[in-house]
């Protein structure tokens, strides 16, 4: 052996402890940071590695460079001592109280780490006192995300950030940015109106001059007519200005001839509505799941206006995302509309790719280092119709069951690697995003379902191998003990289930079949109804056609049942469409709302409240023509 070559992996830990050891003993330190009456005595390859501010200082010709003492003037010297600590430990402590000045420091230092942390550490201290005042410190320093953040926090809650000092401090055009924004969390323009007039008041000398320009942004249109004539024209400082006088003027000519101002206008909508003043619909969403043919252009749909939209697919990386998609993962809808999707396979699809060199240089190979089962978690954005990554479960699983209790969602059962079925039970504590092991379910079940009743979590039917279960088992999380109830009539899995009426109401889904010499799944339209109370079962309304992966939901006071149903073309073509129903309860018997929706397969549904106005809508001919 010639030649051998030695890795010391503690190196770079050893060797930036024993530089913070010399630092801490001021031992070979070769330059001293001057801030205020502050003297810290460092390392000036130590600080030119750390900040691209002092590697500028230390190798050029400035006259800093050749100096023993460098001052720092108009910075912090706490926020310049903990830069320094952090330049010879990598750790940082970042609080409340220290936030504001580690990051101007940092930007004045060029620490960009220490100053993604800081404003990272901020977004989490946003309130309705400090909002404002964060907006315009992120602006300073050119942190978008957080103004981006402050932003969207002072229009999400502006009924309560306008009555605080810092709105009141606010320079004017401040004030018009804010007040011009088109996604102000208010119910009605009046209280725009109001923030305005508080706004002026709040310094009336220097600022009552400029009340008829900030009431430009009013949109008089979605005002109360009775508003404009007993508050709006009363006010006798508009008509101080000749701004104030035009907005006057418009406002008694639109209230003449409202469609003589519409169509006087350019744009489509002159006085769009805010936000706050659109509610969301409350609509089936298809988590998940196959389109065979192509990425589905339908996820979610409004049973109420038929209408079809298109929400954002899990964040996968942009390389793989035409080859890839999720299938059988769980989701959940917590008590206060947040959207939780977990878990699902992996599943590789060559006919995702766009041309036939797509598919070429692309093969299952490329992947085959990649999980199949996922433990991933997603929590759903809205406002921005993105997938955010939370903290990831325990184990990987698939075609399990989520149910949501005291601010904590609950997974049961499943598939894991290897498809092997599993009854670990874990919980996930919403605000900690933490994942915790609770226990064993009393038998392994796949495919099962789920619902909540009275604070208990009722566990039913499933599969295990090539057997359907009529089990029924209530879970009380809280003091972490099951309990055997009577089986559903009939063993199903894949099927959807919901509360009605203080009962369980289930549906549809699958069932072994052995009437021939192989083995195979039956889609079914039975009902059946559990009373808690009695713990018996009856049978209820018989679906319109026999489906599988079936969800039961409640939307806008009716119960839905979004399902997949099949047919066989032929021996070796089998045609599948998913089809809505909605369950009639004075007639007792279900409707078919959509007969063909999509062709998804291996989807979960769930209802929520969405602002779809975020999502791309799908035109549907039979629908919208």
């Amino acid at each position: 052996m010639e030649r051998t070559t030695l890795e010391c992996g503690e190196h770079q830990t050893e060797l930036l402890e024993a530089l913070k050891g010399m630092f801490e003993e001021g031992q070979l330190v070769d330059v001293t940071m001057c801030i205020q009456d502050h003297r810290i005595p460092c390392h000036k390859a130590v600080l030119a590695a750390a900040s691209p501010y002092f590697k500028a200082m230390f190798t050029s010709n400035l006259h800093e460079s050749r100096q023993q003492e460098v001052w720092l003037r108009e910075t912090d010297p706490d926020a310049v001592r903990l830069l320094i600590g952090f330049a010879y430990s990598g750790k940082l402590e970042i609080t409340s109280a220290n936030a504001q000045s580690l990051l101007s420091t940092a930007s004045l230092l060029q620490m960009s780490a220490v100053q993604k942390a800081c404003a990272k550490f901020m977004e989490t201290q946003l309130d309705e006192a400090n909002c404002v005042g964060i907006q315009c410190f992120a602006s300073v320093h050119n942190c978008e995300e957080l103004c981006t953040k402050a932003k969207e926090f002072i229009e999400k809650n502006f009924t309560s950030v306008c009555k605080t000092e810092e709105f009141l401090d606010l320079p004017l055009d401040k004030v018009v940015d804010i007040v011009s924004s088109d996604e102000l969390n208010v119910e009605k323009e009046e209280t725009v109106y109001e923030a305005i007039v508080t706004w002026v008041t709040h310094d009336l000398k220097n600022r009552r001059q400029h009340l008829g320009e900030l009431m430009l942004h009013l949109r008089f249109p979605l005002v109360s007519v009775k508003f404009l004539m007993d508050v709006v024209y009363q006010n006798s400082m508009l008509l101080e200005t000749e701004k104030g006088r035009v907005l006057i003027r418009n406002i008694r000519m639109f209230l003449e001839n409202p469609e003589k101002v519409y169509s006087a206008s350019n744009t489509k909508d002159p006085f769009p509505l805010r936000s706050g003043m659109i509610q969301p619909e409350h609509c089936i969403l298809l988590v998940g799941g196959i389109d065979q043919n192509k990425p589905s252009a339908i996820n979610c749909y409004n049973p109420l206006t038929r209408e079809a939209f298109f929400m954002a697919t899990f964040p996968e990386c942009e390389e793989r995302s035409r080859y890839y998609c999720v299938e059988d993962p769980a989701v959940i809808v917590t008590e206060d509309n947040s959207i939780y999707a977990a878990g699902g396979n992996y599943i590789y699809h060559a006919n995702y790719g766009e041309s036939p060199s797509d598919e070429d240089s692309v093969s299952f190979d490329d992947f085959e280092d990649e999980e199949s089962v996922r433990k991933d978690v997603y929590f759903y954005d809205n406002d921005h119709n993105k997938w955010i990554a939370k903290a990831p479960m325990l184990f990987p699983k698939s075609n399990f069951t989520l149910a949501s209790v005291d601010n904590k969602i609950y997974s049961f059962g499943g598939l894991t690697l290897n498809q092997h079925p599993t009854e670990i039970v874990e919980s996930y504590d919403i605000d900690k995003n933490q994942w915790n092991y609770v226990g064993m379910m009393p038998t392994t079940l796949v495919d099962l379902s789920s619902v909540v009743f009275r604070g208990e979590i009722y566990l039913l039917g499933g599969r295990t191998g090539v057997g359907a279960h009529n089990i029924v088992m209530k879970f009380d999380p809280r003091k972490n003990e099951w309990t055997s109830l009577a089986g559903m009539p009939t063993p199903r899995f894949n099927f959807g289930a919901c509360v009605i009426d203080n009962e369980i109401l289930v549906a549809g889904g699958q069932i072994y079949s052995h009437s021939t010499n192989t083995i195979r799944r039956d889609a079914m339209r039975s009902c059946e109804i559990y009373n808690v109370e009695a713990n018996q079962w009856r049978q209820g309304p018989e679906l319109t056609e026999e489906m599988y992966n079936v969800g039961l939901m409640h939307v806008n006071g009716c119960v839905y049942a979004m399902g997949t149903s099949e047919y066989q073309r032929s021996p070796f073509r089998i045609y599948r469409y998913n089809v809505v129903c909605r369950l009639d309860l004075s007639r007792k018997r279900w409707e078919q709302v959509e007969s063909d929706l999509c062709d998804i397969r291996s989807y979960a549904s769930v209802a929520a409240k969405l602002y779809t106005r975020k999502l791309s809508q799908v035109f549907r001919p039979e629908v919208d023509t």
